[in-house]
């Protein structure tokens, strides 16, 4: 079984918390524990920051939830100026930003960024699920 959520988002920092919350229960239906759960909402709600602040003015950004029986793949999608990861710098201990991939690349099993054309970031995070129980209901 699959299940895919696709949300389109406003530009706009409520919808990172309201992202998180939206994934955070359809995962708990699967019966997904909740460390892992924790796992992912910090990932998506560092993805969606990232959109949110990097994103076009007014413009939407997109998020597409695929839960698999052993997965889930999350694509964070914008079309903002994008970001070149080789020239990425490492943040200063006591910065308060420049640490969300990082964070990502953490918590994730697999983690894809890809500079899309004309303009924009896909950035793909792969968590494997552990579960409370072991299949989809």
């Amino acid at each position: 079984m699959e299940v895919r959520l696709s949300l389109s988002l406003p530009r706009d920092r409520t919808t990172v918390p309201l992202t998180r919350r939206v994934l955070d229960a359809a995962l708990a239906v699967f019966s997904v524990t909740k460390d892992c759960r924790d796992d992912i909402g910090l990932a998506v709600g560092e993805a969606c920051a990232n959109a949110v602040q990097h994103a076009g003015m007014g413009s939407d950004y997109e998020v597409t939830v695929t839960i698999q029986e052993d997965r889930c793949i999350i694509d964070v999608v914008d079309d903002g100026t994008g970001l070149d990861t080789a020239e990425m710098p490492e943040p200063e201990p006591d910065a308060e930003s420049g640490r969300g991939l990082r964070i990502i690349h953490a918590l994730a099993d697999m983690v894809e960024l890809h500079r899309r054309q004309p303009r924009g970031m896909a950035l793909r995070i792969v968590k494997l699920l552990t579960r409370n129980t072991p299949a989809f209901p």
